[in-house]
């Protein structure tokens, strides 16, 4: 059926599970939250002492602390990734290009580097276009290989998502806000949007494979490096609007990784049913999540 915005509101969470509605009505907002209250003091009653409920004085909010889970749940549910304590340690090279970038975009250097790169490469095709997605099109394969990655391939498939996106936004802004003069003379030069892609696909493929074995992060980097050295030696940027590229797409993906600490497996899913209800002039979806 065709999802309607709700009126109302409410998230009931207890010990065995949670609930919510989407109501459309608001004089049935009232009977939903008086039949919440009831069901809130059945429910906490019994599961205090297993024997005799014990009345509330009042109807809470839910906290943090309120979907805690215990060593006594059914099941024990760890959201969080095991590498959360990473810190920013992963962020250290890629500022060190963005600031190597910078400092290299006020000197001369650069255009020694483009001069040197167009006499010995002097690169004209189109490969670039297509590399910068081969540690995509890797990740994949080897999922379709079964040689699994850090995460099931809905989290990888949802990092790399929110990565490009990311990496896309940073890229469109900075060079819009910075409109740096290419070496053919247009503009928005900085930073090298084809290696800022490249570099947030391989960033991704090294976090999901790399600890497997450390030849897909050397292939992934190598991949990343040849686009770089493809954009300068086409003349569609400076280095060090590839330097700059290059650690926006690896700090967008490490940001992603950093913020993406919520995992739903098979297991989960299972737990979870989603279904509409239709109750006089009430409608609405339901939810629930057995722990």
């Amino acid at each position: 059926m065709p999802l309607l915005l709700p009126s109302h509101f409410f998230l009931l969470p207890c010990k065995t599970f949670s609930y919510f509605c989407l109501v459309k009505n608001h004089s049935a907002f009232i009977t939903n939250l008086l039949l919440a209250g009831l069901l809130l003091f059945s429910i906490q009653g019994i599961a205090s002492d297993g024997k005799t409920p014990k009345p509330i004085s009042r109807l809470t909010f839910p906290t943090t602390s309120d979907f805690a889970f215990h060593n006594d749940s059914i099941h024990h549910i760890n959201f969080r990734y095991a590498d959360k304590k990473r810190g920013f340690k992963p962020f250290i090279a890629p500022s060190l290009l963005v600031a190597g970038g910078t400092i290299l975009h006020f000197s001369d250097w650069k255009y020694d580097i483009n001069e040197w790169s167009r006499e010995h490469f002097n690169y004209t095709g189109h490969l670039d276009d297509y590399l910068r997605f081969a540690p995509i099109a890797a990740v994949y394969s080897l999922n379709a290989l079964g040689i699994q990655g850090k995460n099931n391939i809905g989290n990888q498939t949802a990092i790399l998502g929110k990565s490009m996106v990311l990496t896309t936004l940073i890229t469109k802004s900075l060079k819009s806000i910075l409109d740096v003069e290419r070496p053919t003379g247009q503009t928005q030069s900085m930073p090298s949007g084809h290696t800022a892609i490249v570099f947030a696909a391989a960033q991704w493929m090294h976090r999901e494979y790399g600890e497997t074995n450390p030849w897909y992060s050397i292939g992934a980097y190598t991949c990343a490096a040849t686009v770089g050295i493809m954009r300068i030696s086409k003349g569609k940027h400076w280095a060090s609007d590839v330097l700059v590229g290059a650690g926006v797409g690896m700090i967008s993906t490490e940001l992603i990784y950093f913020t993406h600490q919520f995992k739903w497996d098979r297991e989960h899913l299972n737990n979870l049913d989603i279904f509409p209800f239709k109750t006089g002039h009430q409608k609405g979806l339901a939810l629930v999540y057995t722990f």
